[in-house]
């Protein structure tokens, strides 16, 4: 039963991650990817359209999200982020009603909803502007829904499945990584479903597909105006990046693993996660596996499922093992009932876990606010303003300037010549000059020729940019302001 102290507890956890993410939204360093994101996002605000007008590397529904506050220069990061923590939050909430709903023990699902709520992964990655948590939030919805066509014995078992396939669909949209989510749901329908006649299961099969079409109809309509563009900016470029420029190895991947799986949260979570899984196979060689089990099973199947595939990508990358954290989290329940009498005699050791636990969000903060490593210099917030307001001093609205990083031109309310968006990411040197073509992309020809014309009106040179300019930038810009990590040239009066 729902007492008032258990509600205290929802709301104390709740404003504490809600301060959290406040915090790595307004002190967090600038993640790379967010200068991207938010530069796809004007592009469509404009009216382009991905993969036709501009090369965009994931499905293409994340600018829309951020598209309406792409224009507002530094002020677009936050307001991004802010729209990414209320996503977050959002998401936390409805893992808290789920477990509830389906456990009805609330001090379960506060457990569960702490762990969730306060594990540095998910407060680092759903505080930025990336596709990270939309998908999370698509993907737990869906899997609500599926986990009550589950457990559900009268017509609205399949509203649900529709529902699970329409919400997956947005997910997948948003992060191709949830697609495999899909076909494993299609194939738990045939394994776990309680629906005995096997013409149902075909029925509910195709409401689940349907559902997941409909949520797709803007990615179709993208696939086959530009099929190859559509299947390079998904697959193809993150093969090339990660195979041959930046060489991710099998060494490497299993490292990126070994890092979520020994975080001590992570592991704290995965421990009980394999007593769960335990505990399920005891009930199976019992055949003791109840309608409710099925579930469990179903959010288990998710969360590896989610592991390998995220093992599988490349590059892979520590951050992407989050998105598998609240089906492993479900995995444990099993687990949870059956040390449920042991803990209630331990509660100081219980709480002293938990502090610990939550103790573990630290070295984020120490690495993303304080910014601890060399490498990540170049992107802390005050660094970024500095060449911002470097740009905006020197140049019009309406100017055109160069940078291998899109983010100063979005953050400082500029734009850039369309396909300089992943210009500095290492990609092109692998590309034919008809798939740059194609793709939506400028190689360093085209570069040249921009710099060569003036045809902009500002460069910001950076590390990533190649010596190979350095004679042409000087015989047609002026140097106006050096930062510690970028210097600012404008075009030279003829």
């Amino acid at each position: 039963m729902l007492t008032r102290k258990h509600i205290w507890i929802f709301w104390i956890i709740l404003i504490l991650q809600f301060l959290l993410l406040l915090t790595f939204v307004f002190f967090r360093l600038i993640d790379y990817d967010e200068g991207l994101y938010l530069s796809y996002a004007q592009l469509v605000k404009d009216g382009n359209l991905p993969y036709l007008d501009f090369f965009y590397p994931q499905m293409p529904y994340l600018p829309y999200a951020y598209c309406m506050v792409s224009q507002c220069g530094f002020t677009s990061l936050f307001l991004g982020r802010l729209i990414s923590a209320f996503a977050g939050l959002l998401t936390s909430v409805i893992f808290f009603w789920f477990l509830y709903k389906f456990t009805a023990e609330v001090r379960l699902s506060l457990v569960l909803f702490f762990l969730y709520s306060f594990n540095g992964l998910t407060i680092n990655w759903h505080s930025v502007v990336k596709t990270l948590v939309f998908s999370d939030f698509f993907a737990l919805l869906s899997f609500c829904c599926f986990a009550f066509y589950l457990v559900w014995k009268d017509d609205r078992k399949r509203l649900m499945i529709f529902l699970s396939g329409l919400l997956i669909g947005m997910a997948f949209n948003f992060r191709l990584i949830f697609f495999p989510i899909l076909l494993v749901e299609g194939f738990l329908i045939l394994a776990l479903s309680t629906e005995k006649n096997a013409k149902s299961k075909v029925s509910d099969l195709i409401f689940l597909f349907c559902g997941a079409i409909i949520s797709s109809l803007l990615s179709i309509y993208l696939f086959f105006k530009n099929p190859s563009a559509f299947v390079f900016g998904n697959v193809g470029y993150h093969l090339i990046w990660g195979n041959q420029a930046i060489r991710m190895t099998l060494m490497g991947k299993l490292f990126t693993l070994s890092k979520f799986v020994f975080y001590p949260q992570n592991l704290i979570i995965l421990i009980v996660t394999a007593l769960g899984v335990v505990t399920l196979v005891q009930k199976i060689r019992r055949n003791q596996l109840e309608t409710e089990d099925r579930v469990i099973v179903a959010a288990l199947v998710c969360g590896l499922v989610l592991i390998i595939t995220c093992f599988l990508m490349s590059p892979t990358q520590f951050q992407y093992y989050e998105q598998a954290l609240p089906y492993l989290l479900i995995s444990t329940i099993p687990a949870w009932h059956k040390l449920g009498e042991k803990l209630k005699n331990k509660k100081s050791q219980v709480i002293a876990i938990g502090a610990f636990y939550f103790l573990f969000i630290l070295p984020f903060v120490v690495i993303f606010i304080f910014t601890a490593r060399l490498k990540d210099k170049p992107f802390e917030l005050s660094t970024v303003k500095k060449v911002v307001e470097a740009i905006e001093k020197n140049s019009k609205p309406e100017d055109l300037i160069l940078s291998a990083w899109p983010g100063y031109a979005v953050l400082s309310g500029r734009k850039t010549v369309i396909g300089l968006e992943t210009w500095g990411g290492g990609v092109i040197p692998f590309l034919s000059s008809k798939q740059v073509t194609d793709f939506k992309l400028i190689d360093d020809p085209r570069v040249e020729r921009l710099i060569q014309e003036r045809k902009v009106s500002l460069i910001v040179k950076e590390d990533r940019f190649s010596p190979h300019f350095d004679d042409l930038i000087q015989t047609n810009y002026d140097l106006v302001k050096s930062t510690p990590f970028a210097d600012i040239y404008v075009v030279r009066d003829p």
